[in-house]
């Protein structure tokens, strides 16, 4: 959040006019806040402190930040109890998905592993074909998935966003910090995108998908969370595609 401040349009003085890095340093953001720089750092790293709303205004006010910025960092400061995870429950929701027709549906987790999927997702996103479960590492490494997509690089830069507002739920996720791992290690540009910290959420949405068989199709994606797992960190999504057009209706039952 830090990193996109301007130092200068908050009133920090950089002496020689030249940083490393771009944004401000930590030291500088905890000063701005007024709070202390070994708080201030327990609290970046998601850890367990002592905290009341008035300081995280006070943060929040120091960085700027905006209503889902600020969400994320009141989530992040939220007090998390030890707890074993319940585990994804797939044979509840697959009925869904099957049930589901008109276009692709599958089921997947808050970091965009997918558990399961119905036959018009197979068939329009080869899923099967591909050794990778996860949909952002798929858009990142593989190249067919990648042309699949019109406009790929502003479907995976929401992805991040959706997928970074989620860990600033439970920053200490083994499942979610494995991911995040993984492809910050192989892939410069989702590290340059993690690090921007441009958050989103989910919502309906309009994309187009261009098939090698099937052709052009204007689908509207929508995500659900069951209601069951509403309030549980390990939650699973379905995500459906519907079709917005005839043409499209009609490629995807030929």
């Amino acid at each position: 959040m830090r990193a996109r401040l301007d130092p200068h349009a908050v009133g920090v003085e950089t002496p020689g006019g030249r940083r490393r890095a771009r944004g401000l340093r930590r030291d500088e953001a905890a000063a701005l806040a007024d709070v202390g720089l070994t708080w201030y750092t327990a609290l970046e790293a998601g850890k367990d402190i002592r905290v009341s709303a008035k300081l995280l205004d006070r943060v929040a006010a120091a960085l700027r930040l905006g209503s889902e910025e600020r969400e994320y960092l009141f989530a992040l400061a939220k007090p998390r109890e030890a707890r074993e995870p319940a585990g994804p429950d797939i044979a509840a929701l697959r009925p869904v998905i099957d049930g589901f027709t008109v276009g692709p549906a599958f089921i997947c987790d808050r970091f965009w592993n997918v558990h399961a999927y119905n036959d018009a997702a197979q068939r329009v996103y080869g899923h099967a074909q591909s050794t990778e479960r996860n949909l952002l590492a798929r858009l990142l490494f593989e190249p067919e998935f990648r042309a699949l997509h019109e406009d790929w690089e502003a479907v995976a830069r929401r992805m991040v966003g959706i997928m970074h507002a989620s860990f600033g739920r439970t920053p200490d996720d083994p499942a979610g910090v494995a991911v995040i791992e993984r492809l910050r290690a192989a892939s410069p540009q989702f590290t340059a995108w993690w690090n921007e910290f441009q958050l989103a959420h989910y919502e309906p949405s309009a994309r187009v998908v261009v098939h090698p068989q099937l052709g052009r199709l204007s689908l509207l994606f929508t995500s659900f969370i069951a209601s069951s797992m509403a309030q549980r960190d390990d939650y699973l999504m379905i995500v459906m595609q519907s079709p917005l057009d005839d043409a499209t209706r009609d490629r995807l039952r030929s």
